[in-house]
């Protein structure tokens, strides 16, 4: 689903809170490659509430990537976050063609969004039948407000690329879990089996520098998002004035191989992952307190974790010890190829940071 979409070929680039994150993929029958990427990190108080505050100083970011990159492709496309974006099922009658839906749903969404219809976006998706009525359809309904999309455009622009799509995180990250949801570890009866078929529910984490987000999804769609106060500059933080290094130092430290002290794992690391795991746990216990979810039918299976804290060494084994589910850290590019001039070493450092990026760079195949 796209708010505002145009041709392809695209350049997937997220534009999060720390960092812009671009990636450029091709394909070749069924085999995606890639072409090219870069992250290319965005200096203190360039973003507010997860929107650019000069669209301008966001462009020259975004042309440093390209040029890191080393990418000649134009076309773009970007993401709002989730939590700015309204997202409803309503039903309208089953005869209703798509042609109908678009003539009807500014009027449905009078009901549904407390915004004037002039200040937003909207977009649309079919869903099919509706569960409530067999003389009904499910349509579901995305709106924002025009200057969170307005914004990202002119950061694009001012970049020299020509905005394609603007979608919705949500929907890049069910677009690129596609591409690791057959890696995943199989469950039955409560034990890993890599040859017996995935049931149930997959819960997606995206820990990025100051939130996580958490998707629950059914099979590859997204039924649940929550958004936590909660992210790894925390550790940051924790590194920098535990043992008086800068916040580079600290950043630098929090994935290093060799430890910045011999207490860093007791003392810091192990428990701030502890805590990133409870609050995965809070996560889940909501999606299960809410009513849709409360029957017991459900069960999450498998823990997905992308973003910048997925990177975090042994965070994976911790969620797992836990909170008693399998969990793995996201590699999109597993089954992929890539260009010659792609550093594959650094390709497979930063992947969980590229999932937004990469959900965004499959539009151009849809």
């Amino acid at each position: 689903m796209a708010l505002f979409k145009r041709k392809e070929p695209i350049l997937g680039i997220d534009i999060s809170p720390s960092a812009i994150k671009l990636i450029e993929l091709s394909r070749s029958g069924a085999r995606f490659r890639v072409e090219s990427f870069a992250v290319e990190p965005l200096g203190e108080g360039m973003m507010e509430d997860r929107n650019p505050v000069d669209p301008e100083a966001i462009g020259e970011v975004i042309k440093r990537a390209c040029r890191r990159a080393g990418t000649r492709t134009r076309r773009a496309a970007v993401a709002v976050p989730t939590s700015n974006v309204i997202m409803r099922t309503i039903p309208m009658p089953m005869e209703f063609k798509e042609s109908d839906i678009e003539v009807n749903v500014s009027i449905e969404a009078a009901q549904y969004i407390p915004y004037p219809i002039e200040e937003i976006y909207l977009d649309f998706e079919m869903k099919g039948p509706s569960q409530a009525s067999t003389e009904m359809q499910d349509v579901m309904l995305v709106a924002t407000r025009k200057e969170n999309v307005d914004i990202r455009e002119a950061a694009i622009k001012n970049a020299g690329l020509i905005p394609v799509i603007v979608d919705v995180e949500a929907y890049a990250l069910e677009n690129a879990f596609r591409l690791v949801m057959d890696g995943l570890p199989k469950v039955s009866g409560g034990s890993l089996s890599l040859d017996k078929p995935r049931e149930g529910l997959t819960a997606l984490v995206d820990i990025g520098a100051t939130i996580t987000n958490l998707y629950v999804l059914q099979q590859d769609h997204v039924i649940f998002t929550r958004e936590q106060s909660f992210g790894c500059d925390m550790l940051t933080f924790r590194i920098a004035e535990t043992y008086g290094l800068s916040r580079e130092q600290a950043e630098h430290a929090k994935y290093s191989v060799d430890p910045v002290a011999e207490d860093f794992a007791m003392t810091v690391l192990e428990p701030f992952k502890h805590t990133l795991a409870e609050q995965i746990g809070h996560g889940l216990q909501f999606f299960f307190s809410s009513d849709l979810y409360a029957s017991g039918r459900y069960n999450i299976e498998t823990i997905v974790l992308v973003g910048g804290g997925a990177m975090i060494m042994g965070l994976d084994r911790v969620v797992t010890e836990v909170l008693g589910i399998a969990t793995t850290v996201a590699n999109p590019f597993k089954n992929m190829g890539s260009a010659p001039k792609v550093n594959s070493n650094a390709l497979l450092r930063d992947a969980p940071l590229l999932a937004v990026a990469s959900g965004l760079a499959l539009r151009s195949f849809d």
